[in-house]
């Protein structure tokens, strides 16, 4: 169930909570407090038993959610997610290992990863990006409260929203898609154009949700397992190059505060063809299986 808007959210959580004792909240170690999630949320967490679990970088990693297990009480009423992609997906593995789920609330604080209403988990393992798809990770719940992404930087801001714009497009040409789910990315495309940024990054996760992602996110992987780039600026480096292979131009975007590849290249002294080759080699086959295109070497020029 999907809630919009702090009033509605704040009637939504009185009888969701009600005889619900032992919850586990999981947040960013600094976003919870910053963004004003935690003051709204307290009010309605006072007289529980909370196990409060924060997460650490800016991806989730298998780890920690190993360390975190142990920290699990051995009964739980329902998992609280509030943050970005890394706090949503390490709360959906965490709960993944219940045998009964008990619900899940996503709160998103950035409006483009679109984790709040998927069934993927995104985590790394020894350096390895993996991705978990299972019905078993999808959240019960949402609450999507505008105010609390107010407090991102500029360049992360262009990151999230950039992913969602990605995933809304991939979900247009994806093998995958059906007409359901390229309503919803549609959808998503016009919410987001229209400057409602968190809806249009729900609807968008709802398409890939059917459809999966495609040949941007597949090369994408490298470059935030070599380099560190956050997620949605590594998509938005592969994005061109995949819109060209489609025969779909008119997606290209450009966004002034992320760096294209070739810059990207060019600041850290990288030769572009080992960079191109090791893209290559490196690409997630599933998600590039999805693209309706190859993609060719030939592609990055």
């Amino acid at each position: 169930m999907m809630t919009f808007g702090k009033d509605a959210s704040a009637r939504y959580l009185v009888p969701r909570l009600e005889g619900k004792r032992s919850i586990v909240l999981v947040t960013g170690r600094t976003s919870y407090a910053v963004c004003g999630a935690e003051a709204f949320l307290s009010p309605f967490l006072a007289q529980k038993n909370i196990v409060h679990l924060t997460t650490v970088g800016e991806n989730a990693r298998a780890e920690d959610v190993a360390e975190k297990k142990s920290q699990l009480p051995e009964h739980v009423d329902a998992y609280i997610a509030v943050g970005g992609g890394t706090v949503i997906d390490t709360t959906k593995l965490l709960r993944g290992l219940e045998g009964e789920l008990p619900p899940f609330l996503a709160v998103p604080t950035t409006a483009g990863t679109g984790a709040e209403t998927t069934r993927f988990a995104v985590y790394y393992e020894q350096g390895k990006k993996m991705s978990a798809d299972d019905v078993r990770y999808l959240p019960t719940d949402q609450l999507l409260i505008p105010e609390f992404t107010a407090t991102q930087t500029p360049y992360q801001r262009a990151s999230t929203e950039f992913d969602a714009y990605a995933q809304a497009v991939e979900s247009l040409w994806a093998v995958g898609a059906t007409d359901e789910s390229r309503s919803f990315a549609q959808k998503a495309l016009s919410l987001m154009a229209a400057g409602e940024q968190m809806l249009g990054s729900y609807w968008a996760g709802r398409a890939i949700d059917i459809s999966r992602t495609t040949a941007a996110h597949a090369l994408s992987y490298y470059m935030t397992a070599t380099y560190g780039i956050p997620h949605g600026h590594a998509v938005y480096m592969m994005f061109p190059y995949v819109c060209k292979a489609n025969g779909r131009d008119e997606f290209i975007k450009d966004v002034p505060e992320l760096q294209t590849l070739r810059e990207f290249a060019e600041v850290k002294g990288l030769d572009w063809d080992k960079l191109v080759a090791a893209l290559l080699a490196n690409v997630n086959p599933t998600r590039l299986a999805n693209n309706p295109m190859p993609i060719t070497r030939e592609l990055f020029g």
